[in-house]
């Protein structure tokens, strides 16, 4: 994944040896019951914690979601998302079964200051400086911080699903390995194999592409930078993959090589079209990949569910004027509905 702003990585990962599945009943819906204290903007509020370790994370959890993203599907929510899959996706079920050093998803890419520096991590510099001094601040892991970032990064982005959000991780226990994050230039088998050696299926890996939804490319092609890699870069939804199966890209959109691909290949393609149209399939298995991700090389059983933070997603079907595109159809977003949605879901980081 060379070099993009935006997570190509949403080619990532999956349940893998060692590591413990997450259970089926992982709250992903986007209709979740959440505490906001009477006040109906779907923001639980630490008065009505129910973990007592959790209570922390309410206020790191405005830190960034407010701090950081001023409660929008910016730039900086858009890196946290590539930061966590770029932390992440350095996991190798071969390495582990050679008793080598591994990566996963530990926060090394706040602790090692050489990692950010390496190519692939390009245009990740900025968010890992935004981050970095809350573990110390809170006194909680890199790894706790990273993670969570990138799952408030999908719910800033409206559209964006609810990932279950794990606390208790380690520390990183050795430096990442480097060259094992993919390139969106290399071939469609050497990236299934790349995604399946971190334990992901391919259809796994189409709904996690599918985070390019809201992705900008920087480095792939400099003269072309900020391009977005679909129309509607401020929404969560799947516009992205029938405007990447097109013939020609949506005016002032970029398309990777990696993501047309899988759209037309012979062993990518039914997967890849199991999202096109279809918003509601794609949050959930994207949420159930990404939440296996955010496990990578750890124990799950060692870490506790603080999903209780997390405020409601943004649904798009209240936003939505009519429909076009190709069938199935993606929905058209009125704008004033969407900008007063997001002033009343997220009303406290704005």
């Amino acid at each position: 994944m060379r070099s993009l702003s935006a997570p190509i990585f949403s080619l990532l990962l999956a349940t893998l040896l060692g590591v413990v599945a997450p259970a089926s009943g992982s709250p992903h819906s986007t209709k979740r019951d959440n505490d906001d204290g009477g006040d109906g903007s779907g923001i639980p509020t630490v008065d009505n914690a129910k973990n007592p370790l959790c209570k922390p994370w309410y206020a790191i959890r405005d830190a960034i979601m407010g701090g950081i993203y001023h409660g929008r599907c910016g730039d900086p929510a858009r890196a946290s998302i590539r930061l966590a899959f770029h932390d992440a996706g350095t996991f190798s079920l071969a390495l582990k079964a050679a008793g080598l050093p591994n990566g996963g998803a530990d926060g090394s890419m706040l602790v090692d200051p050489n990692e950010v520096l390496r190519p692939d991590n390009n245009g990740l510099q900025n968010i890992v400086s935004l981050l970095q001094p809350l573990p110390a601040q809170f006194n909680v892991s890199a790894g706790d911080v990273l993670h969570l970032a990138g799952v408030l990064g999908v719910l800033a982005c409206p559209g964006g699903p609810a990932v279950t959000t794990y606390i208790g991780r380690p520390a990183p226990k050795n430096i990442a390995p480097d060259g094992l994050l993919p390139n969106p230039n290399s071939a469609v088998k050497v990236l299934t194999d790349r995604f399946a050696d971190m334990g992901f299926s391919i259809r796994e890996l189409m709904a996690l592409i599918g985070a390019h939804s809201t992705g900008k490319q920087r480095f792939v092609d400099p003269a072309l930078a900020q391009s977005s890699f679909d129309s509607t870069v401020d929404i969560w939804d799947v516009r992205f993959y029938s405007e990447t199966q097109n013939a020609t890209a949506a005016p002032g959109t970029f398309r990777l090589n990696s993501d047309v691909n899988f759209s037309h290949n012979a062993t990518t393609q039914q997967d890849y079209n199991r999202f096109v149209g279809n918003q509601d399939n794609w949050a959930r298995e994207y949420a159930n990949a990404h939440e296996k991700m955010s496990l990578l090389g750890l124990d799950q059983s060692t870490l506790t569910d603080c999903s209780e933070i997390l405020p409601l997603s943004i649904d798009l079907k209240d936003l939505s004027t009519s429909s076009s595109g190709q069938q199935p159809t993606d929905p058209v977003i009125d704008p004033v509905k969407l900008e007063a949605a997001i002033q009343k879901y997220r009303s406290i980081w704005l």
